[in-house]
């Protein structure tokens, strides 16, 4: 089975399999939202469920792209990514008896494998692709920094700073 488009995995199977079992899907995902305004694009990897007594551990490697903008000059840039982590996906749904499996506490902070019996990994990946950008976006060594706002005088200056120079001025006069 390959994973196209696509972050849901049916694992009633692997449920019904001994403790240790495993399954390895390849991973391509030609986009994935991260936000209302910021997608992830060629996300490619591989996601490997691995079977526990009470739960699923997924171990996810994702690579792709991510349109960010510069925070110093402003223009917009492609940033690579690399996310690699597991995350545990705990049952809701007893397989055998088709009631909901209780947990030991309100803090347990694991994804649910849902009444179908689906694994959906969007949330974790989203998550950790959002860890793995960059906090202050940069394209580069080579930015070219803020666009230089031409004034036409012989000085240096910038006419949005205008008002600001007056009110010098009118500070040194008196």
């Amino acid at each position: 089975m390959n994973l196209h488009n696509d972050t849901v995995v049916n694992v009633v199977a692997l449920l019904k399999e001994p403790v240790g079992s495993t399954r390895l899907y390849p991973l391509k995902v030609d986009q994935f939202s991260l936000d209302d305004d910021l997608a992830a694009v060629n996300v490619a990897g591989t996601v490997k469920l691995t079977r526990l007594s009470d739960e699923i551990i997924a171990s996810i490697r994702a690579r792709g792209v991510v349109t960010l903008e510069c925070q110093r000059c402003l223009r917009l840039y492609e940033q690579p990514f690399a996310a690699d982590f597991s995350e545990e996906f705990r049952e809701s749904v007893d397989l055998k008896t088709g009631i909901g499996v209780a947990t030991d506490s309100e803090d347990d902070e694991r994804f649910a494998i849902n009444e179908n019996h689906e694994l959906d990994f969007a949330e974790a990946l989203r998550q950790e692709i959002l860890v793995a950008l960059p906090m202050r976006p940069a394209c580069g060594d080579g930015c070219p920094g803020p666009d230089v706002v031409e004034s036409g005088d012989d000085e240096e200056g910038d006419d949005r700073f205008a008002a600001l120079a007056k009110l010098l001025d009118d500070d040194s006069s008196s």
